[in-house]
């Protein structure tokens, strides 16, 4: 009856046997060969980097380079032949003149005094070096790192110490200082990609690239750990793997949920976000891994943002117009904390929707409304994003014509600015001498100065058609609806109030915009220049609304108490108000921003 073929796993059954099998770790096979070329051989190594990188087995490697017999080398070789009795020896651990040690097994001074400092001197069996391969060596113990100090530092000539960790910092520093030290990176997504596509044609598996990529995404930059979980799909799969498979196996987020609730976080979407949490757990979804994954695809869009990287799912170029990469941080930043926060939760999915929506609210796109800023200054228009209406629109458009509703004023932070009260509704045209008309202003913003009544309301018709013309045009508008205007036969005045003169600037870039408007619309030529309100006229005008301000407060205070109940709730809030209302004592970027938007301090809380 015939033996039946012991199973050895990937990991075992591809380890690397020469330096020029190694993935992702030129540098360091390049500097071990030239150095045994050169016979320039030290006496002590150490390795270090993460888990699964080829840290072991490149000391196994360069102990075979040492000691090599095959094809008649009669001294070191930086090709080892893999033949040889020493070379197959060393690839099974069973050569007695190289000791492989795990320093966590063997952490007492006893151990490390019987299994090294004791036999040191002794000769070599049959090698021409004597090699100690120590992996894990950061677990040893200070009384047993004092005693092989000394021996590491003058050893015999046929010894070669080579020491493996994945934390350097716990070695002391008197050992590393007498070491050669090589540091092992993780390995990229690309290059474990191509390994274990090149793996699978070898071992006849149907791998497709994107499942690769998804195993290789997973690995950490481990290469061993990539190799299990290869093992894992074929045993899940067969012999054909494709994404859809990989990620039933790591019970991955579909990238439509992760899309799903990217777009949500941007968007402030309560209520996409909320579905996607009843599919979720509808699904059987673990609620850490789908946190882990959102984490992980912010981060690639934080880089896709940035120019590089591609993008982690489709359209996602589409989903970032508009949103800054500081947004994409934020979000990345506050979800980890979310994840460590629902390890310990007794219902992870309903701690992670809160979480959720706790990140949702408190994130603010500040660089794209800044950015915003500097362009309504500037002139330039800017794509509008997908999200909530962004601070500048709202901001830009407290006043606004006669026939749209006032927006709230927008929200910066803690800061709060209020819009200007509504003018009052301009008197009808037919009852107003034409020898007073000087400047009169309605809720549209238009005053109006004419020689004649029929005149200054044909212009305002004119004006109108140009407001509804450059609706969808947000800084000409926003300038439009921000000034009062002067009317004459063939000129008219953009009049900007004290506090506004910063409309000028988009309002100079965008004059050869208006006068063609008016051309357009009045079928002459009318020129358009800029001017500012005097502030005697602007506190003329301010007084009665005032004084009708001053007696609605009246009137509010007079009110019924919000509570009886509660102590600390007062009737009026004025007092409160008050005490904020002057910016002598806000903070200087408060007074900034004033400077910008106008608008009235009511808190700084």
């Amino acid at each position: 009856m015939q033996a039946k073929e012991t199973y050895v796993s990937l990991a075992n059954k591809y380890r690397p046997q020469t330096f020029e099998d190694m993935v992702g770790q030129e540098s360091i096979s390049k500097t071990l060969q030239n150095a045994l070329k050169s016979g320039r051989i030290a006496h002590a190594y150490l390795f270090y980097g993460p888990r699964g990188c080829g840290k072991t087995t490149t000391a196994r490697i360069l102990a075979k380079a040492l000691n090599c017999t095959g094809n008649g080398a009669t001294k070191p070789t930086a090709s080892p032949c893999g033949k040889c009795p020493q070379c197959v020896e060393i690839a099974q651990s069973a050569d007695l003149d190289v000791l492989e040690l795990d320093a966590a097994s063997n952490t007492q001074v006893e151990k490390v005094r019987e299994a090294i400092i004791d036999t040191v001197a002794l000769a070599s069996t049959r090698d021409r070096f004597k090699v100690f391969i120590l992996d894990e060596v950061h677990m040893l113990s200070s009384s047993s790192f004092n005693a092989l100090l000394k021996t590491i530092e003058e050893p015999p000539a046929h010894v070669v110490f080579i020491l493996a960790t994945t934390e350097k910092h716990k070695v002391p520093a008197t050992i590393v200082s007498r070491c050669q030290t090589f540091r092992f990176r993780p390995l990229t997504v690309d290059e474990i990609t191509d390994h274990l596509v090149d793996l699978s044609g070898a071992e006849n598996i149907d791998l497709t690239p994107a499942a690769a990529k998804i195993i290789a995404k997973n690995a950490g930059g481990a290469m061993r750990d990539a190799l299990t979980l290869l093992d894992r799909a074929i045993a899940y799969s067969g012999n054909r793997i494709d994404e859809k498979l990989v990620g039933e196996m790591l019970g991955l987020t579909p990238n439509d949920l992760i899309k799903q609730t990217v777009e949500a976080l941007i968007q402030k979407d309560r209520t996409s976000l909320h579905q996607v949490f009843e599919i979720l757990g509808a699904e059987g979804f673990d609620a850490n891994s789908f946190l882990k994954d959102l984490k992980n695809t912010l981060g690639d869009l934080f880089y896709f943002a940035l120019g590089q990287g591609s993008e982690p799912f489709a359209q996602a170029k589409e989903v970032l117009t508009g949103v800054s990469a500081g947004l994409l941080a934020q979000l990345s930043r506050k979800i980890n904390k979310v994840i460590e926060e629902v390890k310990f939760a007794d219902n992870a999915l309903i701690s992670a929707e809160v979480g959720l929506f706790t990140v949702m609210e408190s994130c603010l796109d500040v660089d794209s409304f800044i950015r915003r800023l500097e362009a309504l200054e500037k002139g330039v228009s800017l794509p509008e994003t997908k999200g909530p209406a962004s601070p500048m629109r709202s901001t830009s458009r407290v006043s606004t014509s006669a026939k749209t509703e006032p927006k709230p004023a927008a929200r910066f932070s803690s800061l709060t600015t209020s819009p200007r009260p509504a003018a009052k509704p301009a008197p009808a045209a037919q009852n107003t001498p034409a020898d007073i008309i000087e400047e009169v202003e309605p809720e549209d913003n238009i005053s109006m100065e004419s020689p004649s009544i029929s005149t200054a309301v044909s212009n305002r018709q004119i004006w109108e058609k140009m407001l509804k013309h450059f609706e969808k045009s947000p800084f000409v508008y926003d300038v439009m609806t921000n000034c009062s205007v002067r009317f004459n036969e063939t000129e008219w005045t953009l009049v900007f109030a004290p506090g506004k003169e910063f409309y000028q600037i988009p309002a100079q870039n965008k004059l050869a915009d208006l006068e063609a408007a008016a051309k357009e619309f009045s079928g002459k030529n009318i020129h358009i220049k800029l001017g500012v309100e005097t502030q005697e006229k602007t506190n003329a005008k301010m007084a009665p609304k005032t004084t009708a301000q001053a007696t609605t407060r009246q009137k509010k205070s007079s009110v019924e108490p919000v509570s009886t109940e509660e102590p600390f709730v007062n009737d009026s809030f004025e007092q409160d108000i008050k005490a904020f209302s002057s910016t002598e004592n806000a903070p200087e970027e408060v007074k900034e921003i004033l400077d910008v938007i106008p608008g009235e301090l009511l808190t700084n809380s």
